[in-house]
């Protein structure tokens, strides 16, 4: 999660910065420690918090975790060429003329056993995960806010795949098993977004919110594995290939990290309800969709996400 710390180091860079330029302007015009401090409602003010909610991510850029891979112009390979038909048909079942793991995995002969294109993954998708970040808000007035956010997520897809065998008897074949297996892939997102915030309402404490603004974002494929796991040998003919790493040998090192790695723009919305407990703390709940462009594997195209959480803000200004 290199490229998350030095996006969050800058941004913390900037916060300081932003706090000694507020400590300076506010020693030409404090009071005496003794007077008593008034809080105009229009002052303009700079808030900073953090926000923690849970994140439902597109699955359309989950493909990319399927073993197909992709050739040096982005598009997706064919069965036959597909990275998952290579390591399980040629690597590991014994392609090349070496030993059939495979075989001995599914305690088969090696004329036993077949993998074909219904045996590859179909409909990954993302699971629910997390969502952290730091937020922050500019106060125009009492009811409008400037507010930059930097969000991160760890994103991770699960899905299946088979590898179909028959065994023989007296010469005549069974029908075929599907052996089932696992596919995972792992994925980190950071966004930042620039926006307009409006709080809406006549009540002191609790009122409504709504927001809206440009979000960028910052994805990167961090894992890819499968796992040929079996019962029958308790653990010792299990097999774990990781697809990521093959992205980095030739000749696939030398065009997959524009295809692994990305920066997509979007649009983002949130609404919800605005507490304030009082002058220093903030807190609001927020549904905040974005409509984005994931630049990572095939064709990306925009899509619509969706995200539930609490936003924590303290007052600097104060």
């Amino acid at each position: 999660m290199k490229f998350t710390l030095k996006i969050i180091g800058l941004w913390l860079c900037l916060y300081l910065v932003s706090l000694k330029g507020f400590s300076q302007s506010n020693e030409h015009t404090e009071e005496d420690s003794s007077s008593i401090v008034t809080v105009n409602p229009n002052q303009k003010t700079f808030h900073a918090g953090v926000y923690v909610g849970a994140f439902w991510a597109n699955h359309s850029t989950a493909g990319l975790y399927d073993g197909y891979g992709f050739d040096e112009f982005g598009v997706r390979n064919t069965f036959a060429n597909s990275i998952l038909y290579n390591q399980i048909v040629n690597i590991y079942g014994g392609g090349y003329g070496g030993v059939d793991l495979i075989a001995q995995l599914l305690n088969v002969e090696h004329k036993d056993w077949y993998f074909n294109e219904q045996n590859m993954p179909a409909n990954l998708r993302y699971t629910t995960t997390y969502m952290v970040g730091l937020n922050t808000r500019y106060q125009v007035d009492k009811k409008t806010n400037i507010i930059f956010n930097i969000n991160a997520s760890k994103l991770v897809v699960d899905g299946k795949f088979t590898i179909s065998s028959t065994t023989t008897s007296n010469g005549f074949q069974s029908q075929a098993k599907q052996n089932q297996f696992t596919i995972t892939g792992a994925e980190q997102r950071m966004m930042m977004q620039l926006g307009y915030q409006k709080i809406i309402g006549k009540n002191e404490k609790l009122k409504l919110m709504v927001e809206g603004g440009l979000n960028i974002i910052f994805s990167k494929a961090q894992k890819n594995m499968i796992y040929l796991n079996s019962d029958l040998f308790n653990g010792a003919n299990n097999i774990s290939v990781d697809l990521i790493n093959i992205y980095n040998q030739v000749p696939y090192s030398y065009y997959s990290p524009k295809y692994l790695v990305g920066a997509g723009i979007g649009a983002f919305a949130g609404t919800g309800l605005h507490l304030t407990i009082n002058p220093k703390y903030t807190v609001q709940l927020l549904y905040s969709p974005s409509y984005d462009r994931i630049s990572i594997g095939y064709n990306p195209k925009f899509k619509l996400q969706n995200g539930f959480g609490l936003r924590f803000y303290y007052n600097l200004s104060q």
